[in-house]
């Protein structure tokens, strides 16, 4: 789940971990988002030097320092400069390219770099997300409404940092606004935007890096692609939802909701047998046990539907997990398709040489 899943692909791309595993589930999270893909920037030394390090920037020092300091200093730290924060980096600390290249090196280049030839296109692996990821981020925009002013000022950004890298400004700038269009219309952004930009930023954050990676996954993997979108609006069992929320009277299925039904914690109350939550940890559980044992999701808790892998002719199709369950064409195709034409080319999108390697369009009556 969201850092879980991104460290998992990152497993499935590295030579490290070879043959380690069958099979792979990532739930909201991917090796492509870019909160996995920080930059080198020193910041094992930025946070020695919050805590009183004089030195220079060598590794050696740094670590020698680090290790003296009390544990609680390591993570209780305000390392983020307002230019990163800008750019809506999440975390101070995440998976980087490796400086030294060695034999027990985990990841030697970029991760998008890694898709082509990875070991694990030959299994096969599950992908989704929730409905409203953006919901995670309900409690900095409530906090920070500035945020939201300076989305609109700024539009490029939005813009995802492979193309915003690749840009001049004025393209980015251009790119921002198409965006903003996309997602608001004709309207104009204003402060009671709140939930048009959490849905915004869901894509950004999480749902547009998981299309990059499903479309790499057409491109190259030899092996099935199963895709989820998990919508099970409960009104006192998504606790994700609860944690970003609070009080706040906000219905939608938030990233990380669907922990509560594969896992029991000191949260969660007992589902009462034949309730709706009861059939969802049921389904749930059954289908991703099905799919660790089998590699096949589908199983009796699935029925009346099957869970077929995506193909090129349908590359955005999956399990909706609602109320019912159902299999179709997910929603935010359409959005997640205009995303995806920001990038230059498919080689920029998702490594591919060329469209046809994940899409072949509207399948003629004869090959449904």
């Amino acid at each position: 789940m969201s850092a879980g899943a991104a460290s998992t692909h990152i497993l499935m791309l590295s030579e490290q971990s070879r043959d380690l595993f069958k099979r792979a589930i990532a739930m909201s999270g991917s090796a492509l988002n870019y909160w996995a893909n920080m930059p080198q920037t020193s910041m094992a030394y930025r946070l020695a030097k919050f805590n009183g390090y004089t030195g220079d920037n060598i590794d050696a020092n740094v670590l020698k320092f680090l290790n003296k300091l009390d544990p609680v200093k390591l993570v209780v730290h305000s390392l983020l400069t307002k230019e990163e924060q800008r750019k809506l980096y999440l975390f101070a600390f995440g998976p980087i390219v490796e400086p030294y290249i060695d034999e027990s090196c985990v990841i030697p280049e970029r991760p998008f770099k890694m898709l082509r030839r990875a070991w694990s296109n030959k299994i096969s692996m599950i992908i989704g997300g929730a409905s409203f990821e953006g919901l995670l981020m309900y409690p900095v925009l409530k906090k920070n409404p500035d945020i939201m002013k300076l989305l609109y000022s700024e539009p490029s950004l939005i813009v995802p940092e492979d193309v915003y890298n690749a840009n001049t400004s004025k393209e980015n700038q251009r790119m921002g606004e198409q965006l903003l269009k996309l997602h608001f219309g004709d309207k104009k952004p204003n402060d009671h935007s709140l939930f048009k930009y959490l849905d915004l930023l869901g894509y950004k954050i999480i749902w547009h890096d998981l299309h990059r990676t499903l479309l790499a996954r057409l491109s190259f993997a030899l092996a099935p692609t199963f895709l989820y979108r998990f919508d099970f609006d409960s009104p006192d069992f998504n606790l994700n939802r609860k944690r970003y929320c609070g009080d706040d009277k906000v219905r939608g299925v938030s990233h990380g909701d669907e922990l509560s039904y594969l896992f029991h914690s000191r949260d969660t109350r007992k589902a009462v047998p034949n309730s709706s939550e009861y059939k969802m940890i049921k389904r749930f559980t059954s289908m991703w046990t099905s799919y660790a044992t089998t590699g096949d999701p589908d199983c009796h808790a699935s029925d009346p539907i099957t869970w077929d892998a995506v193909t090129k002719y349908f590359n955005f199709q999956g399990v909706n997990m609602g109320p019912h369950l159902e299999f179709k064409t997910l929603p935010g195709k359409e959005i997640l398709e205009e995303w995806a034409k920001l990038y230059k080319n498919p080689e920029q999108l998702c490594g591919a040489n060329k469209e046809e390697d994940y899409n072949w369009g509207e399948p003629l009556a004869s090959t449904i």
